[in-house]
Parts: structure tokens; C-alpha cells; sequence
């Protein structure tokens, strides 16, 4: 039982860099898989950007572009609000993590009768965007689908930092969708825990 439990937390980060690492070398995914999941955009009611790179969003403009959406939402504008005020600085959504950003496209495809929509993250973040999006969005009738933006520089190691996020971020993820408040509380704490207990919460995906 002990070498168990000393085992599995090894065991799933090493799984957790190998997806990371055929991510970055879907060359040899296609081999068995000509369609890898991440690399399948499929039609959806909108595209949804998370905060970050502009690869990010010049690849999920290239996809509206190709006709698998009619539009293009950020996670840091609330479009509501934007649609009333017309001014974006007054309808930042304030998110902070990807956490956040799930939590926040949530409340607003929902609140848009949204059935299905497109993720578009960096690929190192990817691996972690898809649990934590299939985590927030479970149960809610919304169909969410995370992809890739294309490798815009060599394919390098997948980064220490993203894979040691996984289970906090999936952590995180649970409380939000489930306790909110304490998910608040902790994020307000944030300040002053330490740092690897808060290494999910920094912003990239």
C-alpha cells in the first residue's frame, strides 16, 4: 500500500510528460491516428480564446475564417456586458487562471443558450486546458472541444511547470465547479501560499 502511494503520483506525472511530449510530435501520433484528438476542430456555435499568446488567437481567427464558427469570443471580455457598454475596459472578466476562465465561459455560454463550443489554447497547455474545460463543463448540456494551435516554434520539451500544474489545476477546477466559494477564498489567499501551491494559477492557458 505504501509503494502505492508513493508510486502513483510518479507514475501519472510520467504519463502526463508523454502526452505532453506527443502533443509536441503529433508526427508520430498520426501514424496509428490520422485525425489525433487536439488536432480536430469540429463545427461549433463559437470559438472561444484563452488569454495568452496571439497564436492563440490568429489560429482560432483562421478557423472562423474556414467556416467552423460564425464567431470569436476572448475569456477576458464578458460579450454582455460588452454589447451594452461598448467599452471594453468596463467589461473585463478579471480572470486570473484557466481555472477562471472555465468557470467564467461557463456562466456565459450558458447564458447564451451556446450547445457547443471550440477551446483554443497554446499546445503545452492543451493536455491541462482539456481536463480542467471537461471538468467545469460536465453536466452542463454545453459540448466544449479543446484544440491545439499549430507549433509555431520547434517543438522543444514539454515544460516542468505545466505538468506539475496538472492536479492542482484539476483541483482547482472541482472546487470551482462544485464549492465556488471556497475556490474564491483559496484564490484570495493566494498571495500568501506557497509558491508550488499556486503554480496552477499562473496565467498561460
Amino acid at each position: 500500500m505504501l509503494r502505492a502511494t508513493v508510486l502513483f503520483p510518479f507514475v501519472g506525472l510520467l504519463g502526463l510528460y508523454g502526452l505532453n511530449w506527443l502533443i509536441y510530435h503529433p508526427e508520430y501520433v498520426t501514424v496509428f491516428r490520422p485525425n489525433p484528438w487536439f488536432e480536430r476542430p469540429q463545427p461549433v456555435d463559437v470559438i472561444v480564446v484563452l488569454a495568452g499568446r496571439g497564436e492563440r488567437a490568429r489560429y482560432a481567427a483562421s478557423l472562423v475564417e474556414r467556416g467552423f464558427a460564425t464567431r470569436m469570443l476572448s475569456t477576458l471580455v464578458d460579450t454582455n456586458c460588452l454589447r451594452e457598454r461598448k467599452v471594453h475596459a468596463l467589461c473585463a472578466t478579471g480572470v486570473r487562471n484557466t481555472v477562471d476562465e472555465a468557470l467564467t465561459m461557463r456562466r456565459i455560454l450558458a447564458r447564451e443558450r451556446v450547445g457547443r463550443g471550440m477551446i483554443v489554447t497554446s499546445r503545452d497547455h492543451v493536455v491541462r486546458t482539456a481536463a480542467i474545460f471537461t471538468l467545469v463543463f460536465f453536466g452542463t448540456g454545453i459540448d466544449v472541444n479543446v484544440v491545439a494551435a499549430p507549433l509555431s516554434i520547434s517543438p522543444g520539451v514539454p515544460r516542468i511547470r505545466e505538468i506539475l500544474s496538472f492536479f492542482p489545476s484539476l483541483g482547482g477546477a472541482v472546487l470551482g465547479r462544485f464549492a465556488p466559494d471556497l475556490y474564491g477564498w483559496i484564490m484570495e489567499l493566494r498571495p500568501w501560499l506557497p509558491r508550488i501551491a499556486v503554480s496552477a494559477s499562473t496565467h498561460g492557458a
